[in-house]
C-alpha cells in the first residue's frame, strides 16, 4: 500500500481528505521515505476510531479518534507537520465507528452514526412524508390467484408506489387508476391509524425504542414495518437502529442484493424457522434502503388447502425506498 492508500485507510472507506492535507502528507512521508532512517509504523486496529497517520512521535488527537504511533529509530526525529485530522464541526469528515463491520450490530453502528448526520427540519403538522417504493412483485394476473407465492422467474415486475400521509395524520394521499386521490379522516366514514408525530420524535435512545412501537395511534407496529412507513429525524432513526443492534439473534447477510442488482447488506431475524426478514442497506453508505423477505432453507407449510414449498432463495418480498422527505402537499416529491 503506497503512503496515499495509508492515509486514505486511516479515514475509513468513505471520508477522503482535502487535497491540501493529501498534499502535506505526501511530502511529509517522503522526506522520511529518502532518509536512511528505520521506522515502524503501528496502527491499534483494535480501537472503533482510527487516527490520520503522522510521522515521528504519537500525534495528539480529538478526544474521539483512537491513537496511531508511529515510531522511528535513529536520525532526526522532528515530525512533520500533522495531516489535519476531521473534527466535530466537519461531520462529514468523520470517521465510522467500524471501518470493517463483522457483525450486524457493528454495521448498524454505522447505520445509526450515518443516519445522524443528515440534514432535518422539524416539519409542520400541515406537512406530509412522502415515501415512494419499488416493490418486486409477480404480475397482476399470478398475484391474485397466487397471493402467497413468492415471486417466480418471468412473472417480478417492479411496481412504483407512492404514498403521502400528513404529519398530523388526518390527510393521506396515493395514486389509484392514474389519477392523485387525496383522502381526509373522517370523509365518507374512511378511517385510519397513524402514530402520533409526538410519539415518534420521543424515540431518541434506545431505550425509548420498544420493540413494537407505542403510543397514541400506534397499535404496537413492529420495527421492521414502522422503518419503512415513517419519515422520522435522523435521531429517531439512529435510534431505532441501535436498539435493533441490540436485538438477540440479529443476522448479517453480505450477500443480499437489491432490487436494480446493486450490492446491498441485509440484516435481520429469522422467523417460523426457514425466512429471514432483513431491513436492506447499501453497502458502501451505510444508508437504509429497503426491506425483503426470504427463504433461507427448503421448508414445507402444511395447511388445510395443502401443502406450500418453500425453497431455500425463495423471495416473498422485497420493497426498495427510493425517495423518504418531507413535502409540502400531496403530489410533491421533493
Amino acid at each position: 500500500m503506497d503512503e496515499i492508500g495509508v492515509l486514505r485507510e486511516a479515514f475509513g472507506p468513505e471520508e477522503v481528505p482535502s487535497q491540501a492535507a493529501e498534499n502535506r502528507a505526501r511530502a511529509a512521508l517522503h522526506q522520511r521515505m529518502s532518509s536512511k532512517e528505520q521506522r515502524v509504523i503501528r496502527i491499534d486496529r483494535h480501537r472503533r476510531n482510527r487516527f490520520v497517520i503522522a510521522a515521528g512521535a504519537a500525534v495528539a488527537a480529538a478526544a474521539a479518534v483512537a491513537a496511531v504511533a508511529v515510531v522511528v529509530s535513529g536520525g532526526d526525529d522532528r515530525p512533520p507537520a500533522p495531516v489535519a485530522a476531521p473534527t466535530p464541526s466537519s461531520p462529514a469528515r468523520g470517521v465510522l465507528p467500524f471501518a470493517r463491520p463483522a457483525s450486524a450490530a457493528e454495521y448498524l453502528e454505522n447505520a445509526a452514526w450515518t443516519a445522524e448526520r443528515k440534514p432535518w427540519k422539524e416539519p409542520r403538522p400541515d406537512q406530509f412524508m412522502y415515501i415512494e417504493t419499488l416493490e418486486l412483485r409477480n404480475k397482476p394476473a399470478y398475484e391474485r390467484e397466487h397471493p402467497n407465492d413468492p415471486i417466480k422467474a418471468g412473472m417480478g415486475e417492479t411496481r412504483k408506489i407512492q404514498d403521502w400521509n400528513s404529519i398530523d395524520g388526518q390527510t393521506k394521499a396515493s395514486y389509484k387508476d392514474g389519477r392523485l386521490v387525496v383522502t381526509k379522516r373522517g370523509e365518507g366514514g374512511d378511517t385510519w391509524d397513524r402514530i402520533a408525530w409526538s410519539t415518534i420524535t420521543s424515540m431518541t435512545s434506545p431505550d425509548k425504542v420498544p420493540d413494537g412501537v407505542r403510543g397514541p395511534g400506534s397499535m404496537g407496529i413492529d420495527l421492521d414495518a414502522f422503518i419503512g412507513q415513517y419519515v422520522v429525524p435522523p435521531n429517531v432513526q439512529a435510534a431505532i437502529f441501535r436498539h435493533l443492534a441490540q436485538t438477540p439473534g440479529m443476522t448479517m447477510n453480505p450477500d443480499a442484493v437489491n432490487i436494480d442488482g446493486r450490492p446491498a447488506v441485509g440484516l435481520g431475524r429469522i422467523i417460523e424457522g426457514y425466512l429471514s426478514q432483513e431491513l436492506l442497506f447499501d453497502k458502501q453508505t451505510y444508508q437504509f434502503i429497503g426491506e425483503r423477505l426470504v427463504a433461507i432453507k427448503d421448508h414445507v407449510t402444511h395447511g388445510d388447502d395443502g401443502d406450500s414449498v418453500s425453497h431455500r432463495g425463495d423471495v416473498y418480498r422485497q420493497v426498495i425506498y427510493s425517495k423518504m422527505t418531507i413535502v409540502d402537499r400531496p403530489g410533491d416529491t421533493q
